[in-house]
């Protein structure tokens, strides 16, 4: 589209800046933009890029939607009653105020079908409202099929108690130190061998789940795909080669039978914790289309609450990026994030978002939660039982080039003065720069060479190129 641009400045003020007479030229490099309305909400993927139905390259940047997700009832937030749509509410405004466009949305099949064969609609009803409310306020959502060490009876989350051979103890998650469970739990290990092994009835059960849930949400606003497994477990297996045979074979069979549901869904494939820690994997790339590697990064010491090193953060990122690259397909970060007490908590995961955009890398912070209850002690939410923000919190408000119609884009950011830049090869078309009003509480300027902008619109800066232009550069400065 031609931008229009905007009414001439007053002659006064021109006269003083030494203008002429006659009619006044407008500002340079400001216009007047309509963000641009989308077809439909659905991401397809091209070699290592997202991009929308405008065929804009696509910056995913947000959270993942809790650790309270885990407990019963089974939502990101505490609600009594018939509370739940108010604390929903709440919930996603404060997420749309981060500025961020996209929710990770984690599900456990306890919550889900609880009893073999009856899935539970309220559950269903409550999970239906989260993805609809965040898209009404400008967040996509992935589907997330979420366990950790099986399920609650060995302190971990995921699958119902139906699909184990009792007995099996209570359900409990007091474990801090609950990822040890996958290397030295062997009815753990016994349980996820079951589920692997050829034949396995649990693996039909699962297979019928996610038939239904690719169904309902195929065609749901919004969600742009699935995720089959977070996190899987290998069993007693040698993890490494189970990595390339089952697990590779696992996810090209998972692809096939979620897209005969929902055939423009992405499907997000993840590695195991262990590799989420190494950023290294075995995994091979699944046979299908659609795919997104979506990995995940903790470092020890900031799960625990010391000093991570931040400098071994882009060099592990840089990692997870390479194995994309190498496979031809985008890559999320899934996860990642840092204890509350972790020292300097905002800066260390500054870190990551700065990776992030030096490698046009999209990511979800691991989490955000509002609960009185930690999942296994866990303290890694953005905000406080009482709804106040946690430091870490900080390192979220920040730009990001969500949407460029071009190719060629690079970001950055600089946390300490809030300045940003944007530059790319254009496209028609018009790009969108989130700018999170609460990252710039004074506002902002902006100078653009090879286009115009339109900082007309709240928390999004609309850009076009001029005509002719190869390159655009934009500068956005705090005020």
């Amino acid at each position: 589209m031609t931008p229009t641009r905007l009414a001439p400045l007053p002659l006064a003020l021109l006269a003083l800046a030494g203008c002429g007479s006659g009619t006044p030229a407008p500002p340079a490099g400001v216009c007047s933009l309509t963000r641009p309305a989308l077809p439909t909400s659905r991401l397809h993927t091209d070699g290592t890029t997202l991009r929308d139905a405008l065929d804009r390259v696509v910056v995913l940047r947000g959270v993942d939607a809790g650790g309270r997700s885990k407990l019963t009832p089974f939502a990101p937030f505490d609600f009594t009653g018939d509370g739940y749509d108010a604390a929903l509410g709440a919930y996603l405004d404060r997420a749309a105020s981060w500025g961020i466009n996209v929710l990770r949305v984690p599900f456990v099949w306890a919550a889900v079908e609880p009893t073999q064969g009856s899935y539970d609609q309220a559950f269903l009803t409550r999970y239906d409202a989260l993805l609809d409310g965040a898209f009404a306020r400008g967040m996509l959502t992935v589907v997330d099929f979420h366990q950790d060490v099986y399920a609650d009876v060995f302190c971990g989350d995921g699958f119902p108690d139906w699909t184990l051979t009792p007995p099996y103890p209570a359900p409990h998650d007091d474990c801090p130190n609950w990822g040890g469970e996958y290397l030295g739990d062997p009815s753990v290990q016994a349980a996820y061998d079951a589920f692997w092994a050829t034949g396995s009835p649990v693996r039909t059960a699962y297979g019928a789940l996610w038939d239904m849930m690719a169904t309902r949400y195929a065609a749901r606003p919004g969600v742009i795909g699935f995720e089959p497994f977070n996190e899987p477990g290998w069993g007693s297996a040698d993890m490494a080669t189970w990595e390339a045979t089952t697990l590779t074979t696992f996810y090209g069979q998972m692809t096939a039978s979620l897209h005969a549901a929902a055939p423009d869904a992405l499907v997000f494939f993840d590695a195991t914790g262990v590799d989420g820690v190494t950023a290294q994997t075995s995994l091979g790339l699944p046979a299908g289309s659609g795919l997104v590697f979506a990995p995940h990064y903790y470092q020890y010491a900031a799960l625990g609450g010391t000093a991570p090193d931040s400098d071994l953060v882009p060099v592990s990122l840089r990692d997870w990026s390479n194995v994309g690259a190498g496979w031809g397909v985008p890559s999320f970060l899934g996860e990642f994030g840092a204890s509350n007490p972790t020292p300097d908590v905002a800066a260390y995961l500054s870190a990551h978002f700065d990776a992030l955009d030096a490698l046009g890398m999209s990511g979800t912070e691991w989490e955000y939660s509002v609960a009185t209850e930690m999942w296994n002690g866990e303290d890694l939410s953005l905000v406080a039982a009482d709804g106040t923000e946690n430091p870490s919190a900080a390192a979220i408000l920040r730009p990001y080039a969500r949407a460029v119609a071009g190719s060629g884009v690079v970001f950055s950011y600089d946390s300490t003065s809030r300045a940003a830049s944007l530059q790319y090869t254009p496209a028609a078309g018009v790009s969108e720069v989130a700018v999170p009003v609460r990252a710039y509480p004074a506002g902002y300027t902006v100078k653009v060479t090879g286009g115009c902008a339109d900082s007309s619109q709240q928390g999004v800066l609309l850009v076009q190129a001029d005509p002719g232009a190869t390159s655009v550069a934009v500068e956005v400065t705090a005020r």
